[in-house]
């Protein structure tokens, strides 16, 4: 297949690497077919209400499926800066193709981890990925001692020191580089010990519903898409085994 060159926003020379019609699984190293193409402006809103395409940017992101395990992924913005995420994703129009990023969220999340988190009061915690910090103001609220790091939200180093548990919520999907996000996250961990709790979608069920598959979102940052095999071969590598407990929900720790 011709390699093809898309150039988003060219104006302002950010480039989007070319599509070929194989590529290498950013987790499993395992040769990735292409799967698919939507427009950059692709959202969603959740699983109950079907993607959204606003008006047609003309940019065409491409993505392509491991063959062997079944990770989706992008390599549209394998180049990008963290300026660039937030010059062209997560900036003040954000929340329009994002609405459930807000206090909603954040307290639906407090509630789910004070409930089903044994022990959290007894951990020192740390919300990777923590956006603006909702959540964290209100587990401190209920005594949680937990503090956020956000490289999107926020111009703070990441911490030097490790913490017991870990969570993030709706952060996996939006990395470019699974292995490169899981070693920042293992350095903030102990080295035998650890949860990290999170939540992202699997795409098991909908793998052979091509671009249907209403989590695949570019203009929400959605540009890795994995399914339980995937996410377990991932943390493998770290040493960590994971429990899915829902389609959503898992939670890693380190096998001693």
């Amino acid at each position: 297949m011709q390699n093809l060159h898309f150039v988003l926003f060219a104006e302002n020379n950010v480039k989007i690497k070319n599509v070929a019609s194989e590529s290498t699984c950013k987790i499993c190293k395992s040769t990735a077919s292409l799967f698919g193409v939507t427009d950059f402006n692709t959202s969603c809103y959740g699983q109950n209400v079907h993607r959204y395409n606003y008006p047609l940017s003309g940019y065409a992101i491409y993505y392509h499926k491991c063959n062997s395990c079944d990770l989706i992924f992008t390599n549209a913005f394998d180049d990008w800066s963290d300026g660039d995420y937030q010059q062209y994703i997560y900036n003040d129009e954000y929340i329009k193709y994002d609405p459930n990023f807000n206090e909603s969220r954040s307290k639906k999340n407090a509630q789910l981890l004070l409930t089903n988190i044994k022990g959290l009061s007894g951990f020192k915690m740390l919300d990777f990925g923590c956006g603006d910090g909702q959540l964290v103001n209100k587990l401190k609220a209920k005594g949680i001692n937990v503090r956020g790091w956000d490289p999107f939200h926020n111009d703070e180093p990441m911490p030097a020191t490790t913490f017991d548990f870990i969570s993030s919520f709706e952060v996996m999907e939006h990395t470019p580089d699974p292995i490169k996000t899981m070693s920042l996250i293992d350095e903030l961990m102990p080295e035998k010990t650890g949860k990290y709790f999170f939540s992202t979608t699997v795409n098991d069920a909908h793998i052979d519903k091509l671009m249907n598959n209403w989590y695949i979102a570019p203009r929400n940052g959605h540009i890795t898409i994995y399914s339980k095999k995937s996410l377990d071969i991932l943390f493998e590598k770290f040493g960590m085994k994971v429990i899915h407990f829902s389609e959503s929900y898992h939670i890693a720790y380190k096998v001693v």
